[in-house]
């Protein structure tokens, strides 16, 4: 029977479960998430190889574990503090900029699932994108007080937000892309918004 290295076997588990998650964010970053292995996991987390699926699926379960555990906080930085006596135009602007920097810049966690999430399962796809709900979320609110202020031209905000984040995500698969992201970030995002805004302007 493994030792038990916390006060109780629940605390054991958590604390297990957050040194896998650990171990695999720091070979992910260093090595990549396709050449990352369970192997290497269990073996930088000092566990037994079958010990790993007591608490994950898979390798992809993992990862999704990782962004559930760390996204929400930096998606809910991203919007606490957008100034809210912007104009509307001009806060959806400053929304798009900070989302392509995200994944462009330094975030490594960002930039690695915005690479992989063509290859993920529906269901893990369908878990990242819950994270990144308050991201659409603050989109459809804006696209409803641009509507009510006569700033936007009357649509459906909902149907609006969803186009806008998509075209938002092909952005940053685009800039993933090259090798100078982070210096055509800015011109990108720039690029974006005047796209959105020619078909969202009033």
């Amino acid at each position: 029977m493994p030792r038990i290295r916390a006060g109780s076997i629940a605390a054991h588990k958590e604390a297990t479960r957050r040194e896998i998650l650990a171990a695999a964010a720091e070979l992910f970053r260093a090595h990549g998430f396709a050449d990352t292995h369970l192997a290497d996991i269990t073996a930088f987390a000092g566990i037994g190889r079958t010990t790993i699926y007591e608490y994950f699926l898979d390798k992809e379960d993992i990862l999704v574990n990782l962004v559930e555990a760390e996204v929400p906080a930096v998606v809910a930085a991203m919007l606490a503090d957008l100034p809210d006596d912007l104009g509307t135009r001009e806060r959806l602007g400053e929304l798009i900029h900070r989302g392509l920097a995200f994944v462009s810049t330094d975030h490594a966690l960002g930039s690695m699932v915005m690479r992989e999430l063509p290859a993920l399962t529906p269901a893990a796809s369908a878990r990242i994108r819950a994270v990144h709900a308050p991201i659409e979320a603050e989109i459809v609110r804006l696209c409803r007080r641009g509507i009510a202020s006569g700033e936007f031209r009357s649509f459906d905000p909902i149907d609006a937000a969803r186009l806008v984040y998509g075209v938002m995500m092909a952005a940053s698969q685009t800039l993933l892309r090259d090798a100078d992201a982070k210096q055509r970030m800015h011109e990108a995002a720039d690029t974006l918004v005047r796209f959105v805004f020619d078909g969202l302007s009033a």
